[in-house]
């Protein structure tokens, strides 16, 4: 990373280069502290801001506590950074929050669930994982690093199941890819039985980055956070969807949703036509097949 050299205002004296690494040094080795107006003037002066989560730009942020960075992030409109210890408590909140989808009072591995957009977020062994990729596309801008080879190939609007099957959608980070949120979301509301549920986690933009500016193929579509969502669920969502939960999630580059399949919820169960007898009852009552 390039430093950039700094002048006081009070007298004009040039400080050099090894002061100011010295001071990025006394940067890392402290304990977080609330950003001041001096530490944001330094920042802005002394970050890469191309290449924001570089090892560089992570030692001079760890000083600095969750909240500051994401304030300094929002004022410099760019990408907020999370230390790596943080972004595990994030990931885990952010499934916890959409796995609230769920239909209460049953064990994840008794319902149908679907983890559409998955990447390489399997999430729980149970949810069946969807995506319009397995590999990586290094012709097109904006694809997946990271995958799951045993996921459903199927694009967003045309999913190999039929109408009310399916017990509940999670899709992380990934409605902000299209450019049809709506349609979509109706969509998958055909295909969820009365009661299931949707659980969406989705950037907030004034911590990620607009996405009038992103001309990635697989970039974002539209900007989002849950203002804009209420919004979009007051005009075109409130008569297909209760609107359970939003908002929830304590930091600030993302928020959660869950939207509900009104109606009341019938699980799985084994049909007698399958099961009614056993292989001797069968024999016995001249119905064995051959």
């Amino acid at each position: 990373m390039k430093i950039r050299i700094l002048e006081t205002a009070s007298n004009g004296v040039r400080k050099s280069t090894a002061f100011v690494k010295s001071l990025i040094a006394d940067y890392s080795r402290s304990a977080p502290v609330d950003m001041t107006e001096q530490d944001e003037v330094f920042l802005r002066e002394n970050l890469n801001f191309h290449y924001i989560n570089c090892a560089e730009n992570m030692r001079l942020l760890k000083r600095f506590t969750a909240r500051s960075r994401e304030e300094f992030a929002r004022k410099t409109r760019s990408l907020v950074v999370y230390m790596p210890d943080e972004a595990v408590v994030i990931k885990l909140a952010e499934e916890a929050a959409a796995l609230k989808a769920a239909p209460a009072g049953y064990n994840l591995e008794q319902l149908n669930g679907l983890n559409i957009g998955c990447g390489d977020r399997r999430i729980r062994d149970c949810l069946t994982p969807v995506d319009i990729m397995r590999t990586g596309d290094t012709n097109a801008s904006g694809s997946h690093h990271a995958f799951l080879f045993d996921a459903i190939l199927a694009n967003p609007e045309d999913l190999p199941f039929k109408e009310n099957s399916v017990d509940y959608i999670v899709a992380l980070h990934m409605l902000e890819h299209v450019s049809n949120p709506i349609e979509i979301l109706l969509y998958w509301g055909s295909l969820l039985k009365p009661g299931g549920g949707i659980g969406l986690i989705l950037p907030n933009y004034e911590y990620t980055w607009d996405a009038g500016g992103d001309s990635s193929q697989f970039g974002h579509k539209w900007n989002t956070n849950a203002e804009i969502f209420q919004k979009l669920y007051g005009l075109h969502l409130k008569d297909s969807f209760h609107l359970e939960q939003i908002g929830t999630l304590p930091h600030k580059i993302s928020f959660d949703a869950v939207l509900r399949k009104p109606g009341e919820f019938v699980p799985f169960s084994i049909s007698n036509a399958t099961s009614q007898h056993s292989g001797a009852e069968l024999a016995r009552l001249g119905l064995m097949v051959g």
